[in-house]
């Protein structure tokens, strides 16, 4: 297990703007928004699940580690939309139900940090629960990337500290701590301490890929039983 850990490399996440290692920069020099929550989005708070463009500072937001936690900051804004013309690396992801644990079907943006469990995550990183950017979800149980008609509002909730929030029943997404990152703050290792990790975008395709093959090899157990039963049956005369 842990040689496995070992060929691999998580990256810090420090917030949804400021990017660490966790992006390999496909987004980087552009004026895309590629992380935040899609409005609609709803958010376990103190008052139960509430469309998050709805929230105010202040709200009290239940978060997968810290339990309620209200929110330092707020932040609107809107994604590029030029349909027709917009690259197709920009273009959002629709995520099924079920996908994430979400009770309905989701939009997210490319480069939002979204959890997943696996017994995959546990071999390879020791964590059954792992941070991947929302991008390597692509093809995964009918993720797709859809070209939005029109702009996007996306919303980003800022904590005093990181925090994962629950969203839509059972997805966790990543909500960064109420600061701007600045230069000196990226160059500075020791404020990684505490903070959430992300896999790179292409270790976490490469755990994706091993999540597809596996639940491949599953179907493909399930289609054989039919079969090794009336074998068995047979046998058994």
């Amino acid at each position: 297990m842990k040689m496995l850990g070992q060929m691999f490399q998580k990256s810090f996440v420090r917030d949804a703007h400021g990017r660490s290692g966790a992006w390999d920069g496909a987004f980087h020099g552009t004026d895309l928004l590629s992380s935040g929550l899609v409005a609609g989005t709803q958010v376990a708070t103190q008052h139960g699940w509430r469309n998050v463009e709805a929230l105010q500072q202040g709200d009290q937001v239940l978060t997968f580690d810290a339990g309620l936690q209200p929110l330092c900051r707020i932040s609107h804004s809107w994604s590029f939309a030029n349909h027709g013309t917009t690259p197709k690396c920009h273009w959002p992801l629709f995520v099924p139900a079920g996908v994430l644990g979400n009770e309905a079907a989701m939009t997210l943006l490319p480069e939002q940090s979204v959890m997943v469990e696996s017994d995959l995550g546990e071999a390879m990183f020791d964590d059954p629960f792992v941070l991947i950017p929302a991008l390597a979800l692509e093809g995964y149980k009918g993720v797709e990337r859809r070209n939005p008609h029109r702009p996007i509002e996306v919303v980003v909730l800022h904590f005093e500290t990181e925090q994962l929030v629950f969203a839509n029943v059972g997805a966790l997404f990543h909500c960064p701590a109420d600061h701007h990152t600045t230069i000196l703050g990226l160059l500075d290792e020791t404020d990684d301490a505490g903070g959430y990790e992300v896999l790179s975008i292409a270790v976490a395709q490469m755990l994706v890929d091993a999540m597809m093959d596996e639940d491949h090899l599953d179907a493909e157990w399930l289609r054989a039983q039919p079969q090794r039963q009336r074998q068995e049956a047979r046998y058994a005369i």
